[in-house]
């Protein structure tokens, strides 16, 4: 009686173990979430659903990065704004380099013309050559023109992309494949959301941001040369009698605050 207990036990706590083994392998393993400062990535890929949300928390001000050097600090003075404003830039060009883009990035849109693609550092697009009267032309293909007829070229002219209700949602100058020229970006009430200048890729000139509320006032205007905020930034209170911060820089350095 006793050894037929001691049997019944022993092939109960092995069935046990058995089950259990069976459960720890069937049981689908947690991908490691490694969160970068600029991108969220799971197992080498980006993670579209923790990106959307990081990208919506940044709302153009108000994101500071919590690691070392991130926030420009000199002399005891800190512009959250300008890090804020970094920080998109940084998020936006990510997403740019995407095929998957998901309209999150700064320039790249699904619903815009011509339809470009980011290859090697320069935004280009599939173009076919054309015979007409013996010269050789470059012209946008059509929809059913094969592949192997088109070649890749970088992109020269004004790209402009569209909201579903078929308003402009942004222009932008390209040349040889780079910003270069006037980015805006609008509401769905065409409304400026924020423009800038751009020399060979890089924000050169003046660059506006406007309070989101629709009514066309602004937020900040910054003075760029060759990426660097060079001059006096002045950033406006969104109150509506609007009170102005000047943050003074010089060749990417701010040296100075003034109210």
């Amino acid at each position: 009686m006793e050894v037929s207990f001691i049997r019944t036990l022993y092939t109960t706590l092995y069935v046990v173990y058995i089950a259990y083994s069976l459960y720890i392998n069937k049981k689908p393993k947690i991908k490691r979430l490694r969160l970068s400062t600029t991108l969220c990535v799971v197992d080498g890929k980006y993670n579209e659903i923790i990106m959307k949300k990081v990208t919506k928390l940044i709302d153009y001000k108000h994101m500071l990065l919590k690691r070392e050097g991130d926030l420009r600090v000199s002399r005891g003075l800190i512009d959250e704004e300008a890090d804020a404003e970094d920080v998109m830039f940084e998020l936006e060009g990510l997403w740019d380099i995407e095929p998957d883009h998901d309209d999150l990035g700064f320039v790249m849109r699904k619903n815009a013309k011509p339809n470009l693609m980011y290859v090697q550092g320069k935004f280009c697009q599939f173009v076919q050559r054309i015979e007409k009267d013996g010269k050789e032309t470059l012209e946008v293909p059509a929809k059913d023109t094969p592949l192997h007829q088109c070649i890749l070229v970088e992109y020269t002219g004004t790209y402009e992309a569209f909201y579903n209700n078929g308003s402009l949602e942004l222009s932008a100058e390209f040349k040889n494949g780079l910003l270069h020229g006037k980015f805006i970006h609008f509401n769905t009430a065409f409304k400026t959301i924020r423009e800038y200048g751009f020399f060979e890729g890089k924000k050169h000139g003046l660059g506006t941001l406007y309070i989101k509320d629709g009514s066309g006032r602004l937020a900040s205007v910054t003075p760029w040369c060759h990426d660097l905020r060079d001059g006096e930034v002045l950033r406006y209170t969104a109150e509506e009698i609007q009170k102005i911060t000047t943050f003074s820089y010089k060749g990417g350095k701010l040296y100075e605050i003034s109210r």
